[in-house]
């Protein structure tokens, strides 16, 4: 039986993670949950699971976070928060030995060359939930990782990219939240719309698996049935195929390095089926190319791109901007800061504070 504490319960990965404890009470034990807010959710979770700590962020504090992670029976730690609320609980989790089921992107995004060094010395296992990290570390055991020719992460194809740019002008939160395939809450919706989400896998793809920028590309797959690939030296191409459901990358997190099967999910009857593969429209959307130049630059740098996004995400929301100003937004950030090399974690909150005041400031002076 593996015993685990969810760090983010009452969210949509949280609770899908319950699901499948849920249908394997056997062989999983939640032994603590976390919530950001006290709710009806939450109680009715501690009623069923019966976790031995039991923890409400803004009730009980930052430590008491950190203590339920580190709890001595936890041996992997799902941290399925939003934003940067899920850096400390992961840091504290690998320091304590524990290994860490990731879908939090902001942790890698943030403070990927940190994070990663603590994955080394405490020799734990960081095992990604997204979709397209979850494929390419499942197409690794192919392979070495110096053997990477390089990384393709896919993207899907939705409504607003059939949209022309001054139509995009004009777009809407309803319109961005309207999505039929994935399941999303505020913020990644957005940032799924402006491709900003795929500028932060990006990043997360080379924390994760060692890789320079340049050797991580991105295409669009409009089926959303291929969910990112692997290229080998020797042109061998590993790729992950499947029905876009999250509960499958939860699951494979949760019995890592075993597999289960999945309850309440169907296969792809492959005959007759057509996958296409596109270019991505980075001229459409200038995000897209955002990963590839922090990465570039650098230390402090893909802090303060989560800053000026949160921020810009944040202004769209309240009608304050319109969405392609968020991209116009950051990009003005980005050239206003001067990089830290080497940061810890004191300098990174730093400069993702200041990426968030800064497009503060853009926004009221009205992007001049």
């Amino acid at each position: 039986m593996k015993k685990i504490a969810v760090v983010g319960s009452t969210g949509v990965i949280g609770s899908q993670a319950l699901e499948i404890g849920r249908s394997y009470a056997k062989d999983l034990k939640v032994v603590s949950l976390v919530c950001g807010r006290n709710a009806a959710k939450f109680k009715k979770q501690v009623e069923e699971f019966r976790p031995k700590m039991a923890v409400v962020a803004e009730r009980d504090g930052e430590d008491k976070v950190l203590e339920a992670v580190r709890h001595p029976e936890v041996e992997l730690v799902l941290v399925a928060v939003v934003g940067l609320a899920g850096l400390k609980p992961t840091l504290a989790a690998i320091r304590a030995g524990k290994d860490v089921a990731l879908a939090t992107k902001e942790v890698l995004v943030v403070a990927g060359e940190l994070v990663m060094k603590e994955v080394a010395k405490y020799k734990v296992n960081l095992i990604p939930v997204d979709s397209e990290h979850s494929a390419i570390f499942q197409g690794l055991k192919a392979g070495r990782r110096e053997e990477i020719k390089r990384l393709i992460l896919t993207m899907g194809k939705g409504r607003l990219a059939l949209m022309k740019k001054k139509e995009l002008e004009k777009v809407t939160m309803a319109q961005v939240l309207k999505r039929k395939t994935w399941r999303m809450g505020m913020k990644i919706g957005v940032d799924s719309a402006t491709c900003m989400n795929k500028a932060f896998e990006v990043i997360e793809a080379s924390w994760l698996f060692g890789v320079k920028p340049e050797k991580i590309e991105i295409v669009v797959q409009p089926e959303y049935l291929c969910h990112s690939m692997v290229e080998f030296v020797d042109g061998s191409v590993m790729a992950e195929l499947g029905v876009p459901d999250m509960r499958r990358y939860i699951q494979y997190a949760l019995f890592y390095p075993e597999r289960r099967e999945v309850k309440r999910t169907s296969s792809i009857d492959w005959k007759g089926k057509v996958i296409n593969f596109e270019k991505p429209p980075m001229e459409k959307f200038e995000c897209l190319g955002m990963g590839h130049r922090v990465l570039r630059k650098g230390g402090t740098m893909p802090a303060v791109l989560h800053g000026a996004d949160r921020v810009g995400v944040e202004a769209f929301g309240e009608g304050r901007i319109g969405f392609m100003e968020i991209a116009k937004v950051i990009d003005k950030v980005l050239r206003k800061y001067k990089v830290v090399k080497n940061p810890g974690l004191k300098e990174i909150i730093k400069a993702e504070k200041w990426g968030g005041e800064m497009a503060e400031k853009i926004i009221e002076e009205g992007l001049r």
